[in-house]
């Protein structure tokens, strides 16, 4: 027996040595712990790219279990005949890591979601990754990389678009290629380059069937076969916008005290179930019910009785597996996203909401926007919010707040004058932990209310009416709402998206390979121009508008989104609400091209950011250091378009737009930096009181500038992030309202104060049409500027004359000066006296004194005057 024992490890020591001896790859931590590479905790990281490209490639890298740390760029230091290979070590021990292989500074990801590695009790894990693949090697024996496709979609329902790791020679595809659905052969007529004009030779090829596939062929599973090539599973993509699939009718839960019909639209799943459970923590449904399926694609199951309360979930079948989800069109959720629920709207009412009206503007351009996050806005105890309302939604409703006297929070709004406050995303959004910090531009659930704002965040339907409650209560004190939006991108992708479990792929754009898009900065973008995606966008916004009675949107990175879904957007809402506002910033992430930028918005109901305007008044946001106008640096042009709303007013002063209410007019918003910060960067050697004088000409050119203003909250008390120029996770400390500067900064408020009243009071300052603004603005040339003591030309000064009581004004002629010189500029006056109502000191519609002739404007202020 010992003799056998003896055998057997030495048969078990030789099998071993052939292994490592005569494995393709060799293993770096074969038998080794942590401590053998000085460290508690180890990655090592293998990469393989099939056209052997790593210029660039490297390593995002954290902490993920016990708890989530922030990462780090690790570089790769070796390379085996695998690839290049990283070995990352931690000082502290870890039971899972997460990491993400990246191109450049996120210029693009190998795979868009993120992936975490179990570290064994060795304290070392070893995996080898391979280009575009979401699974990775533990065991270098198992490693394949033969040919494959990188992506294998259905774009239209004959044809088929394969991105493959090797080319192949399209005119042979006859005894190379094959097609089969569900098993079954299907007739190929041609397969061809997919990009018309390429050589017959290559890596992206298109097959085109003999005959269509059906709408209910898309849930079988499709797989093209090439000789040398493994099977590719083909995923239906653009096929899904054919008209046959196109459904408009309500989705979700359609609740009644009776039933509830559970509806959704998932065209790809072989079989649909929804799963009802009593509690959010229950892990095991109390029952069942299997969905059925129509033409569409949408499935359906009506359940009896009353569940309101209840919370559900969908399981789909769809290409060889299982996917349970939440429901993208739910209406809530628990408050950590993991179950949609079924819920009773009409409980969530607060009392007196069926009696909830909307403050009226007669035109967009007489909104006055500011904006606020619900956290930021009240979690300083300064804000005088009794502390269960701090940094929550019902903080909007506590009237008679004060900081030594002197109104905060809802009161502190009423008395600046603001129009409409534009409020930070609340839509549910993915934050782990729950309530860390984040501003919230990483959606997950686009219908649910974000239930970290909440006094109750673990009920649901107490979440929703608070967010009413909010919005009722700036309704009752004249303030309208408008929602700050996030469609262009989502949280994750994958399994981290509810979206890719109901339709994977659908919803966002991906490239030929099957790689998720990154146009939004973040990882991956929605393809608007996806007939049900752009439908659920559109439905969402209307939803919101309906149920919740919010009047506007601010639509996060706009220029992601296809023109005719803005279209269809600015259409479908006018038609509920034709005084909707409707705005978005006209570009995309880092180095995109818009497909809806500045200029693509002239003629329609919607507005953009102005950053022509913003840059030329504050300098480069990007370049804390960078001076504009209001330092003294010549941006008069700019500064003239922006004032005339950047219409073709002449061959020089020429913008974006066709009419004043296509810009929106800012200098700062929540991204980059405060304007005070901006002005300290820019102007590091000046005083407090230039720094203020600064602040009131900045907002002072956008409150008196043709189109829609828009003002970052804090700005009237000189709000400060200490320099931090991207806060969105920075915590309370940098980003809360800081309420008792707004003692310290009591003239600059009233300033802000003022600057309302006159553009509220004097509708020549907010002009509806292009040809109005032609009529009625002239500015005046270079002899009105008594500048001999300057040795310089041209300066940061700009004079005009609103004249003829544009807009039903009161004021016949009215005279704006802005000067951004450092030092007085002498100005003279047209014939007669003019009633100075804003000066370096004071704004308003009070006269503060007669002035005629010639005229001192101090520096870095402006002075408006009226005859």
């Amino acid at each position: 027996m010992k003799r056998y024992f003896l055998f057997l490890s030495v048969l078990i020591l030789i099998t071993l040595t052939f292994t490592v001896a005569f494995s393709a790859y060799a293993s770096l931590s074969a038998g080794k712990t942590a401590a053998d590479f000085d460290a508690k905790t180890v990655l090592i990281i293998h990469y393989h790219r099939y056209d052997g490209n790593y210029s660039g490639w490297n390593l995002w890298v954290w902490p993920y279990r016990p708890e989530s740390l922030a990462g780090a760029a690790y570089q790769f230091t070796g390379e085996d005949s695998y690839g290049p290979y990283a070995i990352i070590k931690f000082d502290q021990k870890y039971t899972q890591l997460g990491f993400i292989v990246r191109l450049n500074d996120w210029q693009a990801k190998d795979v868009s979601e993120d992936r975490h590695v179990v570290i064994p009790s060795s304290g070392v894990a070893e995996i080898w990754v391979l280009e575009g693949q979401y699974e990775w090697y533990t065991n270098p024996n198992d490693i394949d990389i033969s040919p494959r496709a990188m992506g294998a979609f259905l774009n239209s329902l004959n044809k088929v678009d394969l991105y493959l790791t090797n080319p192949i020679e399209t005119k042979d595809w006859k005894d190379t290629v094959s097609f089969t659905v569900d098993g079954k052969d299907w007739p190929i007529s041609d397969v061809e380059p997919a990009i018309a004009g390429s050589l017959s030779k290559t890596s992206y090829i298109e097959i085109t069937l003999k005959a269509p596939l059906s709408t209910y062929d898309v849930a079988k599973p499709m797989v093209v076969e090439i000789k040398g090539f493994q099977p590719a599973t083909v995923y239906a993509y653009k096929a899904l916008n054919d008209p046959q699939f196109y459904y408009s009718g309500q989705l979700g839960p359609i609740y009644t005290p009776a039933e509830t019909t559970f509806k959704v639209w998932s065209p790809v799943s072989q079989w649909a179930k929804v799963l009802l459970y009593k509690t959010a923590d229950a892990t095991v449904p109390y029952a069942t019910y299997d969905m059925s399926r129509d033409a569409k694609g949408v499935w359906s199951a009506e359940v009896k009785g009353d569940l309101n309360g209840v919370y559900y979930l969908y399981e789909f079948y769809s290409y060889n597996e299982e996917r349970i989800t939440p429901d993208i069109n739910c209406y809530a959720a628990d408050m950590y996203n993991r179950k949609s629920m079924v819920v009773n709207l009409a409980d969530t009412n607060p009392p007196d909401w069926s009696k909830d009206l909307s403050p009226s503007l007669a035109h967009r351009v007489n909104a006055i926007i500011y904006e606020v996050d619900v956290r930021d806005f009240s979690i300083d105890p300064n804000s005088g919010v009794p502390a269960q309302y701090r940094g929550k939604y019902l903080a909007f409703t506590a009237t008679g707040t004060t900081y030594n006297g002197i109104p905060t929070g809802i009161d502190h709004l009423k008395a600046l004058g603001i129009t409409d406050v534009q409020i930070m995303p609340i839509q549910d959004f993915w934050n782990e932990p729950f309530d860390q910090y984040n501003w919230g531009y990483i959606t997950y659930l686009f219908n649910v209310p974000e239930a970290q704002y909440s006094t109750d965040p673990q009920n649901p339907m107490i979440t929703i009416e608070q967010v009413k409650e909010m919005i009722q209560s700036l309704h009752e004190n004249g303030i309208g709402v408008i929602m700050d939006v996030v469609y262009n991108h989502t949280s994750g992708v994958g399994k981290n998206s509810p979206f890719d479990q109901t339709v994977p792929y659908y919803y966002y754009r991906v490239d030929e390979k099957g790689a998720y898009l990154n146009q939004s900065g973040v990882g991956n973008t929605i393809a608007t121009e996806n007939t049900m995606a752009r439908q659920y966008i559109i439905d969402s916004l209307k939803y919101w508008v309906k149920e919740y009675h919010v009047n506007g949107f601010r639509f996060d990175l706009l220029g992601l989104f296809d023109k005719q879904t803005v279209k269809d957007i600015v259409d479908q809402l006018h038609a509920i609400d034709p005084q909707i506002l409707l705005y978005g910033e006209p570009w995309g992430g880092w180095g995109v091209t818009p497909l809806f930028g500045k200029g693509d918005q002239k003629g329609m109901k919607i507005a953009v950011f102005n950053d022509d305007l913003r840059d030329a008044i504050i300098g480069s946001v990007f370049d804390i250091t960078a001076k504009g106008f209001i330092e003294g640096a010549n941006k008069d042009i700019l500064v003239q378009r922006g004032v005339v709303g950047e219409i073709p007013y002449s061959q020089v002063i020429s913008g974006f737009t066709q009419e004043p209410g296509e810009t929106i007019n800012y200098v700062t918003c929540h991204d980059n930096y405060t304007l005070w910060d901006k002005i300290s960067g820019a102007a590091t050697n000046w005083t407090v009181e230039q720094k203020e004088a600064a602040d009131k000409l900045a907002n002072g050119i956008i409150l008196t500038s043709q189109g829609i203003p828009f003002i970052a909250g804090g700005a009237e008390f000189a709000r400060t992030k200490e320099g931090n120029g991207n806060s969105y996770d920075a915590g309370d400390a940098v980003n809360e309202f800081d309420w008792a500067r707004l003692e310290i900064f009591q003239s600059l408020d009233k300033y802000y104060q003022g600057l309302i009243e006159l553009r509220k009071a004097h509708p020549a300052f907010r002009m509806y049409t292009a040809d109005q603004i032609k009529s009625s603005i002239t500015f005046f040339p270079t002899q009105y500027k008594q500048v001999t003591q300057y040795l310089r030309m041209p300066l940061a000064f700009v004079a005009y004359e609103i004249h003829g009581s544009p807009n039903g004004d009161t004021w016949k002629n009215i005279i704006v000066v802005y000067n951004g010189e450092n030092q007085s500029v002498k100005f003279t006056l047209p014939e007669g006296q003019w009633d100075l109502v804003v000066n370096q000191d004071q704004a308003g519609v009070d006269t503060i004194s007669v002035l005629s002739g010639e005229i001192e404007i101090p520096s870095t202020s402006m002075y408006i005057l009226h005859q």
